[in-house]
């Protein structure tokens, strides 16, 4: 089989009523995967990309499916070393996801957390400079992540950049690795790999695409497993070959 098999079934972090101990503790584990696994290093390589095509000051973005906003946190970090103004909104659905959320960014007046619907945004059309999704578009079906990429083409003026794992053996085999190995937590060790199993394949992310009908949209591959869609702000896109190779 080339592909681990696909799984429908929900991960706790979507799950209400989780034990607030085992829950921070699964927040925890995702913001270690972000920080270990490239997440923090290819926001902020994108980030400089889009400053540089962007001169729009203050820059506004959007962190759709924030989870405990810990990228937004590096985005004004980024921001703070590179002299650059930025305004974060971090969004997310989860009353229990935005809590700890708020402990997150304390210390990064740059960030506002808003409660509100990746499949329903609830800003105008074209209204921030940049959208950013760091591995949720697995938590949604084929169409709901086809209407999670439309909500976020609708609402971006300058461009997006959306990045989630590949479902593969490499990922699925290093997912099992890792939270056996490194958590005992035991939410955590369900999510980890059900994640994996949850994602798209690289062909499925190409058929996600051109169902959401954004013809515009390159699709690039990380390493450890990350794929990258990005809409640039002009034609003039950085290295549009496709691939990225870090």
């Amino acid at each position: 089989m080339r592909y681990p098999p696909k799984r429908e079934i929900p991960e706790f972090l979507d799950t209400p009523g989780q034990d607030p101990y085992e829950f921070a503790g699964l927040l925890a584990a995702v913001r270690r995967t972000n920080r270990w696994y490239g997440g923090y290093a290819l926001i902020t390589r994108y980030l400089d990309r889009f400053a540089a095509l962007l001169p729009r000051r203050p820059l506004t973005v959007l962190d759709v499916a924030t989870c405990s906003a810990d990228v937004p946190a590096v985005m004004a970090a980024w921001a703070r070393r590179r002299q650059v103004a930025l305004r974060v909104i971090a969004l997310d659905r989860s009353l229990a996801v935005l809590a700890a959320a708020r402990q997150v960014v304390r210390a990064w007046p740059e960030v506002t957390l808003v409660r509100g619907d990746a499949l329903a945004l609830p800003c105008p059309d074209r209204s921030v400079d940049i959208v950013t999704c760091a591995l949720a578009l697995h938590h949604f079906p084929f169409d709901g992540a086809a209407r999670v990429l439309r909500e976020i083409a609708r609402v971006a003026r300058g461009g997006f950049v959306v990045n989630d794992v590949l479902r593969s053996w490499p990922a699925y085999l290093g997912a099992l690795a890792d939270v056996w190995l490194l958590s005992r937590n035991r939410l955590a060790r369900h999510d980890g790999p059900l994640s994996v199993l949850r994602a798209f394949t690289w062909p499925e992310l190409h058929a996600l695409v051109a169902a959401a009908g954004l013809g515009d949209v390159e699709i690039r591959r990380h390493r450890l497993q990350r794929a990258v869609l990005v809409r640039w702000p002009s034609a003039a896109a950085p290295a549009a070959d496709g691939r990225d190779g870090r």
